[in-house]
């Protein structure tokens, strides 16, 4: 699952992942049974996302980075 199109604009399924996590923490397993996505798909977005700085970890919760509010305000 691909985070960011071509142009630099957040794909539809990382403005999905993100919003859901936007105000609060949430496992891997509880985003892809919100999102009804298979968690191998929702770990590796999770971890493109971190490593873009999308996405802060607290142990196994991630919760979105402000840099990722501003991509999402755009779109």
């Amino acid at each position: 699952m691909a985070c960011v199109n071509s142009d630099g604009t957040l794909t539809t399924s990382a403005k999905q992942l993100l919003t859901l996590i936007q105000s609060e923490g949430m496992t891997p397993e509880h985003i892809a049974g919100s999102l009804n996505l298979p968690l191998f798909k929702v770990r590796s977005s999770l971890r493109d996302m971190k490593s873009m700085g999308f996405v802060n970890q607290t142990d196994e919760t991630y919760i979105m980075d402000e840099r990722a509010r501003k991509l999402l305000e755009r779109s």
